[in-house]
């Protein structure tokens, strides 16, 4: 069992792993419409994620990051050799969000985990969480996280 990995506003914290966030507004891996929770494999990783998509002003704000622990098993591993062409591509490609839609569609599989655009050696995590085991990951613990004020 690991531990992933997600940064949110505090206000966020308690529907963080519902995917409402995702689904109102898409993601790399997800269109509108389509709920997603991601993850990331680290604390570092996470906070980048959210540096690459959030003004620099909302790093004042109060965050906090969410363990959550999911079980190897539950895990898809997709390397880049399987993902669609583009899948890096700047804003998200059409292939992505096709690939992830179809796989979230499937709700067979809780969680799959995949290159990181930003970090190719890391991995992000997408969590399907329309599927039955995703339950056990709403009680994830939340921290407080507070972003280096340099950055």
């Amino acid at each position: 069992m690991a531990l992933w990995y997600r940064i949110v506003q505090e206000r966020w914290a308690a529907t963080a792993m519902d995917g409402e966030g995702a689904r109102l507004h898409g993601g790399r891996w997800n269109p509108p419409g389509l709920a997603a929770v991601y993850l990331a494999e680290s604390r570092a990783l996470a906070a980048l994620e959210i540096l690459v998509h959030a003004p620099r002003e909302a790093l004042r704000l109060e965050w906090c990051v969410i363990a959550a622990e999911v079980p190897d098993e539950a895990i898809r591993v997709a390397s880049a050799k399987h993902l669609p062409d583009g899948w890096r591509d700047q804003p998200s490609s059409t292939g992505a969000r096709r690939f992830g839609a179809v796989w979230l569609a499937k709700e067979g599989e809780l969680a799959m985990a995949m290159p990181s655009v930003i970090v190719p050696q890391e991995r992000t995590l997408l969590v399907n969480p329309r599927h039955p085991a995703a339950s056990r990951l709403k009680g994830a613990k939340a921290e407080r996280f507070v972003f280096d004020p340099r950055l």
